[in-house]
């Protein structure tokens, strides 16, 4: 349970709402902290005063940047392309399949034409004979 009120202790002291001392102001729901825990609080303490006063934020290099957005404008123009291609390919089997329909239409319609021809000519002989 100590090392939960030390962790939670050293958050509030990080997020800058205590600072470690024998009074711990601002100390976790769990009461008071020991000597044992005071001590330890205030060697992490420091540990992140120093840490945070050295580590200085990584800033990406102007090169890198315009490296970078000239790749994502390469990356993005392809992707581009690449869907007017498909959607070129679909608009173009879509005009196919259109067009097989209608040949296979416009052969039916003269299969039932010439069927019905013939039919009618049959009924023609039947009836003169």
């Amino acid at each position: 349970m100590g090392e939960e009120r030390v962790r939670e202790a050293l958050a509030a002291h990080v997020e800058g709402r205590m600072r470690p001392g024998p009074a711990s102001q601002g100390a976790p729901a769990g009461g008071e902290l020991t000597g044992e825990e005071l001590a330890e609080l205030a060697s992490l303490a420091r540990l992140a005063d120093l840490l945070s006063e050295r580590m200085q934020p990584l800033r990406p290099s102007p090169v890198f940047v315009q490296s970078l957005g000239a790749e994502l404008v390469e990356a993005a123009g392809r992707k581009v392309k690449s869907r007017e291609r498909r959607r070129r390919v679909a608009v173009l089997g879509a005009a196919v399949a259109g067009a097989a329909v209608s040949m296979a239409s416009l052969v039916g319609g003269v299969l039932v034409l010439i069927r019905w021809l013939r039919t009618r000519t049959a009924a023609r002989q039947l009836s003169t004979a």
